[in-house]
């Protein structure tokens, strides 16, 4: 009997001891938390947009973006102890897991995060562009080329052609995206778009009073956004988008014609306006008995008063 028992109680002695074992890993591991991946999870989007790490935004004063990281084990605890560098941002009051990033400017933002030995990071794409309407010089050489139409040179500007019978007012529209390299990130879901507001006269007459696409006598802004044909919205390796327009001044079947125009051009991305308006105007006439016929060409920045008078006919 006195041998069973001690038996018994080496065997309660060997059971207890692997016990203790496992609880001393369990708390070893517990008290090395380690971080599994960071990630945007709110105000950017990975949407046409190139690379697992990169995301993308338009600027914009409000709404931050926001980063989170996801810890083994997944607790306040381990989140307090989570490394940030780079581009850190702000902290989110509340969220140790979180930090945010502005959208008030332009930029690549670059941010990290390490916990335990393992490390993550992330790229956030500020996108902003600016517009510009160039109406001398000649066209780009990556912007949908002029060719043999009109005057057949890519000489932008006024230009007269057909014997001094018509005249176009030739611009390309020029958007500059940044940051600088987005061109390798952010390739597509680009868009050129433009309005016009037009107070053109055939004979004295205003042509075709309306606001709709085909309407010349306007009272709001109309689109007219260019065909497909004539822009280039891939972005180039100066991160750069092309539009090309060329309004004409001719005979329009009377005996005098006049076209005021003023014009407002815009980039969006996915849908989203991601820049300010640029101005251009065109204004020409043309006279039947006149040699030459086309009396004022005119194409440049900004905006023109629209009269409300037709020049040949007061």
């Amino acid at each position: 009997m006195g041998d069973r028992n001690k038996k018994k109680g080496a065997t309660q002695a060997g059971r207890k001891k692997p016990r203790k074992q496992v609880k001393e890993k369990e708390k070893e591991c517990a008290q090395k938390p380690k971080l599994v991946k960071i990630t945007v999870i709110d105000n950017a989007t990975q949407n046409n947009v190139t690379g697992n790490k990169n995301w993308a935004c338009i600027k914009k004063a409000t709404d931050d973006v926001i980063i989170e990281a996801t810890t083994n084990p997944n607790t306040e605890d381990a989140w307090k102890q989570i490394n940030w560098s780079g581009d850190t941002g702000t902290a989110v009051p509340g969220k140790p897991n979180q930090r945010k990033l502005s959208r008030s400017s332009s930029k690549k933002h670059h941010i990290e995060a390490e916990l335990g030995g393992v490390k993550d990071d992330l790229y956030v794409w500020v996108l902003w562009v600016e517009v510009t309407i160039l109406t001398s010089g000649t066209t780009p050489k990556n912007a949908v080329q002029f060719g043999a139409k009109y005057d057949g040179t890519e000489n932008l500007g006024a230009v007269i052609y057909d014997g001094d019978k018509q005249a176009r007012g030739k611009i390309i529209a020029v958007a500059k995206i940044t940051p600088d390299g987005v061109h390798d990130v952010v390739k597509s879901d680009w868009s050129f778009k433009r309005e016009r507001m037009s107070h053109d006269w055939n004979d004295g007459n205003k042509s075709s009073p309306g606001n709709g696409a085909n309407n010349y006598w306007n009272t709001s802004w109309v689109d007219d956004t260019s065909y497909a044909c004539y822009q280039k919205l891939t972005p180039d390796t100066d991160d750069k988008i092309y539009d090309r327009d060329a309004p004409n001044i001719a005979a329009f079947g009377t005996d005098d014609a006049e076209t005021y125009n003023n014009f407002r051009q815009w980039a969006e991305w996915g849908g989203d306006v991601c820049s300010d308006k640029a101005g251009w105007y065109w204004k020409g006439l043309w006279k039947k008995s006149s040699a030459p016929q086309v009396t004022l060409k005119d194409v440049g920045t900004g905006d023109i008063t629209l009269p409300n008078k037709s020049h040949f006919h007061p």
